[in-house]
């Protein structure tokens, strides 16, 4: 009879424990709610690049890969309400902030997966630490010229970094020799779509791993996603162990099976 008391003491624990990880997730109509009333804050899960190029007004960058050293600046009350939001619905980094964010005792964690393209998209108020004007961008020049593994590529602007503008005119019709094209997304996103010829070989942020198996030690590799955030985590991590010709595209990728889109994203 103990055993069976014991046993279904330890069946709560871990129905209570299950329930305090569900996440809630909103949608766009309570987040603008939120945001108006002025009853939660809003914790933007990206990396600072595309926080700095624009987030939702008055929002806190709270990257996961930063959240014990910021969580000073979130609020004392444990019951006080946050959002967390990232790039859009496929995007798990809010998913993973709420995760930390449970776990550090805040007991009103939202999680708003339409994010900051959705919130852009509705003409909802903005913030960025560069204005965008209407005029379109000219990038003339290219980076500096980097050649190695019987290759030539143009280094962008930020330590690991390929030219991205150059990169942009050349990854889907022309890209040139020797470059092995890596997508870092999850394998289900992979085979929604993809850049012709890249091979898939999942980032785990968490543990900081990827398959290197996949990974040619004879060719200059470019790490993409949907953003160019976790593809700069990724190849900035794996710098060291795999090789410094480890470079990362720091565009927004869209793809529907292999007819994809890509736009460099500006320089800061």
């Amino acid at each position: 009879m103990k055993a069976l008391v014991f046993k279904l003491l330890a069946l709560l624990v871990l129905v209570s424990v299950a329930q305090a990880q569900d996440l809630k997730i909103i949608k766009f109509s309570e987040a603008k709610k939120l945001f108006e009333n002025k009853e939660a804050l809003f914790l933007d899960a990206r990396g600072e690049k595309l926080f700095k190029r624009g987030t939702i007004l008055g929002s806190l960058n709270l990257p996961v890969n930063r959240f014990q050293k910021s969580i000073a600046f979130l609020p004392n009350d444990k019951n006080a309400k946050v959002v967390s939001f990232c790039n859009g619905f496929k995007c798990e980094k809010s998913d993973e902030l709420a995760h930390l964010l449970q776990k550090a005792g805040y007991t009103n964690v939202l999680v708003y997966k339409g994010g900051y393209p959705e919130w852009k998209e509705k003409s909802m108020p903005l913030m960025a630490l560069k204005t965008e004007t209407a005029e379109p961008k000219v990038e003339e020049t290219k980076g500096q010229k980097y050649q190695a593994k019987g290759t030539t590529i143009y280094l962008g602007q930020d330590k690991g970094m390929i030219d991205q503008f150059w990169f942009e005119k050349v990854v889907l019709n022309d890209l040139p020799k020797n470059i092995q094209l890596v997508d870092i997304r999850k394998a289900k996103d992979f085979k929604e779509g993809h850049i012709k010829g890249a091979v898939n070989a999942t980032w785990d942020s968490k543990t900081e791993k990827i398959d290197i198996s996949k990974i040619s030690d004879d060719k200059i590799i470019v790490f993409y996603c949907n953003t160019g955030m976790q593809s700069a985590e990724a190849a900035l991590s794996l710098k060291n162990r795999v090789g410094k010709d480890v470079f990362y595209f720091d565009a927004n990728v869209t793809c529907e099976k292999n007819n994809c889109k890509v736009e460099a994203n500006e320089n800061l």
